[in-house]
């Protein structure tokens, strides 16, 4: 699975929710619901490169939160996700918690999680795609936090829903003293 880049001119960071439109394992339409500008065209480009099981042909959301440059979070590092306009057999997120960067770390990098739901929408497991060592750690930590609503339109039948998260880590910028 791909990875997004970081855009190099970022101070700040983003998420962008995106629906993955499937055909025989290959994605063949991303749809952007919503995205901070800078962060949209790194991730549309990453997930179309994505590749499922041949078998695979429902739709998939995924999350990506571009974690901010700074060592340190400031202020709360939740906030509200508006997705957009979610697909009804998708679960809708609600609210995301960026990743704390890990103490002694200074590697950079991407994460890939894939997230079992419950049918109420809580997160009941979470399986690392891709990603290892303390930045899978803290992505994991976080996204554990994140509130996401069930799909809107879900067959008493159907399997549990999924969705997947990425966390994309960037060396902290520090700053020299004054």
């Amino acid at each position: 699975m791909a990875e997004p880049a970081y855009p190099v001119a970022a101070y700040q960071g983003g998420t962008v929710v995106a629906a993955l439109e499937l055909s025989k394992g290959s994605v063949k339409n991303v749809r952007i619901l919503s995205g901070d500008k800078p962060f949209v065209e790194p991730a549309a480009a990453a997930l179309r490169q994505w590749r499922f099981p041949a078998d695979r042909t429902n739709p998939a959301l995924v999350i990506v939160n571009f974690r901010g440059p700074n060592l340190y979070s400031i202020g709360s590092s939740e906030h509200a996700v508006d997705a957009g306009a979610v697909p009804d057999s998708l679960p809708r997120p609600r609210r995301v918690t960026e990743p704390a960067y890990p103490p002694n770390s200074l590697g950079q990098g991407s994460v890939i999680l894939q997230l079992s739901l419950t049918r109420k929408g809580a997160i009941a497991n979470t399986r690392v795609l891709k990603g290892a060592g303390d930045l899978a750690r803290a992505c994991t930590e976080a996204v554990r936090t994140w509130k996401l609503d069930p799909p809107r339109k879900m067959p008493a039948d159907a399997p549990a829903p999924e969705a997947f998260a990425v966390c994309v880590f960037r060396q902290p910028v520090l700053s020299s003293p004054r």
